[in-house]
Parts: C-alpha cells; sequence; structure tokens
C-alpha cells in the first residue's frame, strides 16, 4: 500500500536497463535515470522511494527545493515530483531557480491543495498529480512524462 492505496500485482515493469526509449511501445525510458522526489513530509518521501524502487525505478528524495537544486548537481532526473508547499524553498521558488539557471527538466507537482492544476500552470509544470493518489495514476503519469536524462 502507498498512501492508503493497495499496489496492484499487474502493474506493468520497465524495460531493461539500456533499452532505448524509442522502442518501448509504453514510453518508458531507461530505468537507470533517476527521478527525483522533492517533498517536505518524510513519509512521502518513504514511500514513494520504496514504492518507485520496487518498480525497479531509481529514485532520489529531497526534502525541500534547496535540497533539491543541490541534488541536480550530482544527478540529471529524467522526472522531478514536486511538491509545493515546502519549508526553506518551496515548489515556485525551486521552479524560479531552475529558470533563472536556464535548467530544463520535466516537472509533475503533485499537491493535496485543489487547485493542482493551476499551480502546476503557474510554475511550468508538465503535469500535475494530485495527493492522495492512486499508485496506477501515479506510474502512468510517471511514465508519461519522464524522459531520457541529458548528458552532463
Amino acid at each position: 500500500m502507498i498512501l492508503g492505496v493497495k499496489v496492484n500485482s499487474d502493474m506493468p515493469g520497465v524495460p531493461p536497463p539500456g533499452a532505448s526509449p524509442r522502442s518501448q511501445p509504453s514510453g518508458r525510458t531507461d530505468s537507470t535515470a533517476p527521478i527525483l522526489v522533492v517533498d517536505d513530509d518524510p513519509g512521502i518521501l518513504a514511500m514513494l522511494r520504496d514504492f518507485l524502487e520496487s518498480e525497479g525505478l531509481a529514485v532520489r528524495t529531497a526534502t525541500n527545493g534547496a535540497e533539491a537544486l543541490s541534488a541536480l548537481g550530482e544527478v540529471n532526473p529524467s522526472l522531478i515530483l514536486l511538491d509545493m508547499r515546502m519549508p526553506v524553498l518551496d515548489g515556485w521558488a525551486f521552479a524560479s531557480a531552475l529558470r533563472e539557471r536556464r535548467l530544463d527538466y520535466r516537472i509533475v507537482v503533485m499537491t493535496a491543495a485543489e487547485n493542482a492544476g493551476r499551480w502546476a500552470d503557474e510554475i511550468g509544470a508538465d503535469g500535475y498529480i494530485a495527493k492522495p493518489f492512486d499508485v496506477d495514476e501515479l506510474l502512468r503519469t510517471i511514465e508519461r512524462h519522464r524522459r531520457p536524462p541529458r548528458p552532463n
């Protein structure tokens, strides 16, 4: 279970490492490209990390936008799952810092707020997912928005 939702045992897998994203009809990319999950709730971070890793995805976590910016010096994520309301550096400030640095990463906003779509639009995110989310929906959202890592 993740966020109170039972994980289905028949969820699709990910391609083997090194598989070409174009050869995958599902649109999934190389599973070695990490997903950066940014959320100030340690329970959500742990659940997402454990679940996504159990699906064969590499995961890096950060508890706020400042930690996430620092992590970008070490990893080249295929997707950033971004909470908006966090201490230190919130989602809006994180997205602004990315623009200032001319960094282009795919971002999916994840929030319990009713206006998740509006917040995603405000920061130019590629998508959003409302909390609490269904794991099937989470995997579809990740699959739809991930991209292969860019060279450093």
